[in-house]
């Protein structure tokens, strides 16, 4: 089947995508949690790689807008808004109250307001949230899928074409990247786009293959080989980055792609859930809506204890903050997050219709 000629055979996101959303973000919480119990380099650290995994789950969310036939821009652009803004402006504002004093801090939190905090220095874009530095280059694929899709409508093998040239820029841009302590220009693109639309393509022709086969008899040994290649690029990937940490920059295909290669990883890992008819749709969805809330909140809780002048360490640190992450995002979500998100899918239908 020609990827020109793929639809849309769903219109609800699968339900272990949205489990999968929820383990991304802990695993990006338990990274920046590690720290309590060890400030030696170990195996925790490697789950920052969670940040990937997101942008798997991106890239195949958003297949079935890129092959589909039809797109409202307008439409789209407003879900998307209220998708994302609407959290993140609240969660700004909270760490706006507990950020340190400095002389550029007001030029921060605009740059932040107008998602630029990405294009000068590690102190600007980790000031407020270190974990903010993803949401740049989220938007950036969000606005880069309607000429995606536009590609797929106009060219046969665009979006082939455009990955290999995607694959070779990364390595170009990796291999004149100064270090983050003297960032230049390629430094900075290795944090947007086109760098890291390399780890949206995965989750791109993962919906492809996703739609090619959701509806047919798959064979289990197959299913399990996926599934293992995906654990065993994953293991190795780790190992380097435990064993060899602070090294990994020092060698240029490792510095190109591996956050690439954990993409293709995750990617494996997550096929069969996403062909699985058996899952548990309450755990699921619990998941996906604590997801967004935990990726933004998990540094505000330490962030409190401490200006509280409360101190906690080891199995007690990891459990009470993210017991208070867990209800912070259960608040937002319930309180903001779903309000904002369905006023712009409202909005977004009446413009769609007009």
């Amino acid at each position: 089947m020609e990827l020109c000629n793929f639809r849309i055979k769903e219109r609800i996101v699968n339900p272990a995508i949205e489990f999968f959303r929820g383990v991304a973000a802990w695993m990006v919480l338990t990274s920046h949690y590690a720290v309590f119990f060890s400030t030696e380099p170990n195996i925790l650290n490697f789950l920052w790689t969670g940040v990937d995994f997101f942008f798997v789950i991106s890239g195949f969310v958003f297949g079935k807008v890129i092959y589909s036939s039809q797109i409202s821009l307008r439409a789209y652009a407003i879900r998307r808004l209220f998708r994302i803004y609407p959290l993140y402006l609240a969660s700004l504002l909270l760490y706006l109250m507990l950020a340190a004093a400095h002389p550029d801090k007001l030029l921060f939190f605009i740059k932040h307001l107008l998602l630029l905090h990405t294009t000068h220095s590690t102190q600007e874009a980790f000031f407020f949230n270190p974990a903010y530095w993803s949401l740049p280059v989220e938007m950036e694929f969000y606005l880069s899928v309607p000429l995606l899709a536009f590609l797929v409508s106009r060219l046969k093998n665009g979006l082939y074409w455009l990955f290999w040239l995607s694959l070779l820029m990364t390595l170009w841009i990796a291999a004149h990247a100064a270090p983050l302590t003297q960032p230049n220009i390629y430094t900075i693109l290795r944090f947007h786009l086109p760098a890291i639309l390399l780890e949206f393509w995965v989750g791109i022709y993962l919906y492809q293959v996703y739609v090619t086969y959701q509806y047919q008899s798959v064979n289990p040994i197959w299913v399990a080989t996926i599934f293992s290649l995906g654990v065993m690029i994953l293991s190795i990937l780790a190992t380097c980055f435990v064993m060899q940490q602070g090294v990994i920059d020092n060698y240029l295909f490792s510095k190109a792609y591996f956050n690439f290669l954990a993409a293709v990883g995750y990617g494996c890992v997550l096929l069969p859930f996403l062909l699985q008819q058996r899952i548990h749709l309450k755990i699921c969805a619990f998941m996906g809506n604590i997801s967004y809330g935990v990726y933004l909140f998990h540094h505000f809780v330490p962030k409190l204890f401490n200006a509280l002048g409360w101190q906690l360490t080891g199995g007690a640190a990891y459990v009470t903050y993210s017991s208070i992450v867990v209800i912070i995002a259960l608040l937002f979500h319930y309180g903001l997050e779903r309000p904002a998100r369905e006023f712009g899918r409202k909005l977004a239908h009446k413009l769609h219709e007009t």
